[in-house]
Parts: C-alpha cells; structure tokens; sequence
C-alpha cells in the first residue's frame, strides 16, 4: 500500500480532525523523511533542520508512526509560547486544554530540552510543567496524574529555545529507530532509521539491485534494515509500545486496522529474488548481527559470515543485474588509527572496482581523508550526524568514468622492499608466538626495526598491533617515510592475521632531550593482559606507552622470585607492574613510589586488581629522590627503573640520570638491609655506571639476562644490574686499602 485507503477504514469523526505534526529524523535526510511521507500519501510537508512539519488527519499520524523508517520521532505541538520567567512556563502550561488529551488518572513522563535565564537545567523546567499539569487536574477534578518513567499514558516535551518554550505528545512514545530486534551492537552501532534513511539515499527500494553486500558488517543493520525493505514489512509493526495509546484521541480500530493492513502488504521471502551477504572479521560483531538476523525474523533471508571481505566469495554473477555495496567502516579517531585505516579504506575501493563493476557503493565515514582513499569520484555527498558525529554518506557509481586511474595505479602495499616486510613480518610471527605461547605470554614485540627502511616497533597485545614509527633520519624524504609507514599498516593485518581496526600506530622519537610522557588521546582504551600470573591494566591509545614495559619482562620475573617475605620498595614505579610481580611471589609488603598521579591512580588499580591489600601494599605520589631523603624506613629488596630525564613542575631539580644516579644509588642503598638487593636499570643507551658505584657495591651487570627473546636484537634497549652491600671481609679490606693509600 503506498497511498492512503481512508475509505476502507472505520472510524469516527475523529479521522477528520487535522493535526499539524512534527516528525523528527536524523540531520541530513530531511528530504529522505519527506518523500518516504509522500510515498505513502502523505504530502503536506514543509522541511525544517532535523524534522519534517507535517498537516494530516489521524490516520496519517498513524501511517507515519506505522510506516516510517526514516523518523526518530512523531511529535504532536500542543502550544507555543514566550517565557521571561519560571512562572512563565508554569503558566503557559497549565493554560494548555489537557483534558482534551489525557485525565487525572492517567500517568505521564516530562522530558524537557533546552535551557534560558530562567530555567537553568531541564529537571527544573521538567518539574515546573508536572507541576503545572497536576494544578491544572487537582483544580478542575480533584486529582492529579502520576509519574511513570517507563510507559507512560502521555510523554510530554518540553522544548526551550531561548524564550520560547514548544510544548507537545510524544505521540511515538519513544525513539522510532528501536525496532525491536537489536539487543546488542557491535563496536559502533549505526542507529536503524539513520540506516534506513541511508539506503533509501543509496536508491534501495527505487533502484532494480539484485544483491546488497556489506563487507564490514558489524552488528548488520544496513543488511536488516534493507531487507525489511525489500520484504516491504513496517518498520513500527513490531512495537508494542506507542506514546498515543494512552492519549484520549486515539483510534483503537483504526489503528488495528492499519496494522492488519500492512500484515497483507508484505512481500513473502519466497518471492525475493534479492540476496542480501554480510561479512566482518570480528568474532562478537559477527554473533550479535546473526542474533539481530534471527530476532527481525530474517534467518534464510540474511547471510553474514566471519571473514574478512578481501578473502570472501559472495557469489557475485557477472551477467546478473547491478548491485548495491553498503557499508560503515571504522572512522579512526585520532592520527595513528587513521594510518591503520588507510589501508583498509585502499582495500575496499580496489575490492570494489576489481568484483563489482557497474554497481554502486555507498560509504558513511567521518574521515575526509580516508574517504579519499577510495579510488573512486563521488557522484553525491550527504552530510549527516551519527551518534554526535559529523559524517558524510559518499554514493559512489562504480563504473569507467568514475575511477581514478591514478589511485588505482598504487596498490596497498608497494614494490619488493614491502614484500620483503611482510614476509619478515610472518616469519618473525611464526617464531615468536611459538615461544610466548609455550611461556605463556600475552604481550610481545614481534618486530623491532629488523629491516632499517621500516623503522618501525610492533608490538603485540593478545590481538592488538601496537605500532610505534621511530624519527626517520634527516636523509630520508618524509613522502618515503609516509609511504612506507603505510605499508606497514597495509601489511600488518593479513602478516598477524587481526582485523584492520585493532592496529594503533604511533610516533616516537629517540629520546634525545628532557621529553615527558605526555597523553595523547582521551578514549581511555584500556584492556586487561596476564604476565605471569599477574594482571595488569593497559592502555593502547591514550599515552605514548601503555602501562607494561615489554623489555621488563624478565626483570619484574626476577622480582618475583626473589620477593618471597621481603619487604619490596619500587623507585620511579610507572604503573607499579613490579610490586604486582612482588606481591605474587609472596613480599611481606610493598611500597611503590612516583610522583604522576596519573601513574599512582594506575598502580592502585593494577594492586586492586590482583587482589592485594592497600595496607600491605601502598603507593605514594612523591619525587623519588625528596622521598629518599626523608624516609628512614629499610628493605630487603629495592627495584629502581628512572627515566633517562624528568622536568617534571613537581619535582625540585631536573633529574638527568647520568649525571644524578650516584646521588641516587647512594640514597636507595642507604634503605636497604646489609644483605638486601637493588635492581637498577635504565634505558639510556649510552649510560655508564661510575665507578664510584663499582668500587663501593657488589655490582653484577644482568642486562643479557634481562633480555627476552623478543628482544634479543636490541640488546640496548635497557640497561640492568644487580647491587649489594660488600661483605664485611670486602668492606674491611677497602678500609685498609683506603688508609695504605693515604699514608703515601
């Protein structure tokens, strides 16, 4: 049915009464919202920003609640007026005919929007208009209606814009884009009626397409909702909840007969000859789109498989008519995720132009840039707003005229140099997972600059690539560096066998001055890794580090093992990975020491999370050498990793580790017991321990046993030695030496 049919219908003179509507919808498919209206009738519209001003009779209210994809929203404005003051909108509302459309026994929820002078949040303005309406019964029967969050009889809005105030029905009850069937989302669920309207903007349902694909799928609302389409089922059948069924001018018949009405419209799976084909390479995607397949009533009809795309056969017949490729890719929200993403955005217009000729592809993304990755010219952009998110839909015709013949002629991954990466990189996988699988280790670097043109470190994190760029050199022409520092990014996906979207690239220079580790990013991508029987916190994306120093590894092992009953002190703590470490080989207690309150927040978590007491292990925000001076507490086992340089504003003088760490050992081994142990070690590769240190302490240089697999080929990474007191036989034997020396 795409025209009205109010001559079937029986109703009453209520059917007659004319009703201007406000239908709300996502920015930007405005126009789609007014020509779905008129597809069903429904013609007297006037465009506004996010809505559509609609004049229609009650049927036509309930077409739209029925039939619309596209709206978020049926609004029913009741009055408008101008506020200078509370008591304004106080009086404004309670002015308002509310017996026309609700009694004092029904229920009802206020949701107010937008705030003025007068009416500083929305609870207040929400509060102001309950009590408003409940005055307005109380006086005129005696009783007031009571509030119900949930379902109730009448939702009301308030809308404040400046000093005027628009109070109407949320005749929908509720957001329009919950259909029914989604339970759950993928990483970044496109909301239905954004999809829908998308579609619609993309030609389905106009156009003669004999397939839809989806190559990233995610939770596979494009596939869904283009089916229900397809199968021309309302969008609203399956609510069992309407913001109109409490309201006194609803037609319980009329309504019921629309829906059997659209019952009979629906086109039977059988009489499709449209196949609609999912992919995704992310395992949870992949469950929570079949689960939304299944519960929309579209097993048989939607097809969705765990792979990824580049790799799939979706059947697509050459002689068969065109079809429609439509797909919401990840966006990548800062600099390293939009390099990881270069690659797949490359990936999916040469998979396009190569499998799908004479198509069409449509894309939604935030990223201008990625966007002109696809080796493709768009033939029209829609602005729109997903989620908050400033995004534009690209139609792109795939044929002749509209490829870029230039971006074609550059494949993902270029030249021998990058082959020769990816093989380097596969091989160094298959030997390196080996191990850490046998060791049981979560976290590893399987790269570190083996090839000097690809100056990169990879490190893995379960299946996450961190990715970090060492400062090319000079001599190098920075387009070089970009390009192959793309196909890095191209390669490390299919090489480590993870999706595109879990590799995080970032950019580090050699230390050569007083650098920080300032944040990066504010997404707060934390994650959970075992090491060893401990577990720790770490974050890909927001710091230049993550929380747990890959290269450490077998040092806080170390730790572990000799831990057992000691009293364990950490300098310089970071994250406090090593008192975790202490803690699970049995130390009596553990005092982590560092002035970042970023860094002590993360050790108390990563304490917590291993389930050791804050008595027995504290963490104390304090500069390292400060704190040494002031304490005379002892221990048996000290663990001190200082940066190479620190000017941090909370500490007292710039911390320069050449040049300070005799004071700094002096003061550490000052509080350890006579035959307690100081592990040291630091990252400065051209580090020497003075023999100051050498002459005073038992030194053993560790740094080859400190050294993982993982990093055997940079065996400068770090620096590590164990220190002791002399014995009291050594100690005597200096003094002597000491007074043979003094008496020439």
């Amino acid at each position: 049915m795409t025209t009205r049919q109010n001559s079937q219908l029986e109703s009453g003179s209520k059917s007659d009464v004319s009703y201007q509507l406000e239908i709300t919808c996502p920015l930007g498919l405005e126009n789609v919202l007014a020509q779905e209206l008129a597809g069903r009738g429904l013609t007297q519209t006037r465009l506004g920003e996010g809505q559509v001003k609609l004049s229609t009779d009650l049927e036509g209210m309930y077409t739209a609640c029925l039939w619309s994809r596209v709206a978020t929203r049926v609004m029913l404005p009741l009055a408008q007026f101008e506020i200078d003051s509370a008591d304004d909108l106080y009086a404004g509302v309670k002015a308002i005919d509310w017996a026309a459309h609700m009694t004092a026994t029904s229920t009802l929820a206020i949701d107010c929007h937008g705030t003025n002078h007068s009416i500083r949040n929305t609870q207040f303005g929400a509060v102001k208009t309950k009590d408003a309406i409940a005055d307005y019964f109380v006086e005129r029967d005696g009783e007031r209606p009571t509030v119900e969050k949930q379902e109730p009889d009448i939702r009301i809005s308030v809308r404040v814009k400046r000093e005027k105030v628009t109070v109407s029905l949320d005749l929908s009850g509720g957001s329009m884009h919950r259909r029914g069937y989604r339970q759950h989302g993928a990483m970044a669920p496109l909301k239905e009626n954004l999809a829908a309207g998308l579609l619609l903007r993309a030609g389905w349902g106009q156009d003669d397409f004999s397939q839809l694909i989806d190559p990233m799928c995610g939770s596979g609302t494009f596939l869904v909702e283009a089916a229900l389409i397809s199968l021309n089922i309302a969008p609203g059948s399956r609510r069992s909840f309407w913001g109109f069924k409490g309201w006194l001018q609803h037609d319980h018949r009329m309504w019921q007969q629309l829906n059997d009405f659209a019952k009979n419209e629906r086109v039977a799976p059988a009489d499709l000859s449209v196949r609609f084909i999912g992919t995704d390479n992310n395992q949870k995607a992949i469950a929570h789109s079949r689960e939304n397949i299944k519960r929309a009533g579209l097993t048989g009809v939607v097809e969705v498989d765990l792979a990824p795309f580049q790799e799939y056969d979706f059947g697509i017949v050459e002689d068969a008519a065109p079809g429609l490729v439509m797909t919401n890719p990840p966006y990548g929200e800062r600099i390293g995720d939009e390099l990881a993403l270069v690659a797949l955005y490359r990936q999916l217009g040469e998979w396009v132009v190569e499998n799908c000729m004479n198509w069409r592809l449509f894309m939604l993304t935030s990223n201008q840039g990625l966007a002109k990755q696809i080796p493709l010219r768009p033939e029209k952009q829609t602005r729109v707003l997903n989620g908050g998110l400033e995004c534009r839909a690209y139609r792109f015709p795939v044929v002749e005229r509209f490829i870029k013949q230039d971006a074609i002629a550059a494949p993902a991954v270029n030249g021998a140099g990058a082959e020769m990466f990816t093989n380097r990189l596969k091989k160094n996988l298959k030997k390196y997972s080996k191990w850490a699988k046998k060791n049981k280790i979560e976290c590893y670097r399987v790269y570190d600059a083996d090839m000097p043109e690809y100056s990169v470190a990879i490190d893995l994190y379960q299946d996450w690539a961190h990715v970090q760029e060492y400062q090319a050199p000079k001599s190098i022409d920075p387009l070089k560096a970009r390009q192959r520092l793309f196909d890095v990014v191209a390669a490390i996906p299919n090489a480590l066998n993870i999706s595109e979207s879990q590799v995080i690239v970032k950019y580090r220079q050699r230390q050569t001055g007083r650098e920080q580790y300032e944040k990066l990013d504010q997404s707060k991508h934390e994650m959970q890794v075992t090491e060893y029987d401990c577990d720790f916190i770490v974050n890909l994306k927001d710091y230049l580090d993550t929380g747990l120093f890959l290269d450490h590894r077998p040092v806080r092992k170390l730790i572990q093992s000799k831990a057992d009953g000691k009293r364990f002190l950490n300098l310089f703590s970071y994250t406090s990975t090593a008192s975790v470490h202490a803690g699970q080989g049995g130390a009596k207690s553990t005092l982590s020491v560092d002035m970042s309150n970023t860094y002590v927040d993360w050790s108390r978590r990563n304490i917590e999370l291993n389930e050791f007491s804050e008595r027995d292990h504290k963490v104390v925000r304090a500069d390292c050498f400060e704190w040494l001076k002031n304490n005379d507490d002892m221990f048996d086992l000290i663990f001190m990793d200082p940066p190479t340089f620190s000017n941090s504003k909370k500490m007292e003088n710039v911390l320069d580790i050449q040049r300070d760490h005799v004071d700094l050992l002096t003061l550490a081994m000052a509080r350890l017991e006579t035959d307690g142990e100081l592990i040291f070690s630091n990252n400065y590769r051209r580090f020497t321990l003075d023999q100051s240190i050498l002459d005073t302490y038992d030194v053993e240089n560790i740094t080859k046993q400190s050294l993982d697999l993982d990093f055997e080929r940079n065996s400068k990474i770090h620096q590590c030695w164990i220190i002791k007191h002399k014995s009291a036989e050594e100690q005597a034997g200096l003094d002597n030496l000491d007074l043979f020396s003094e008496s020439f």
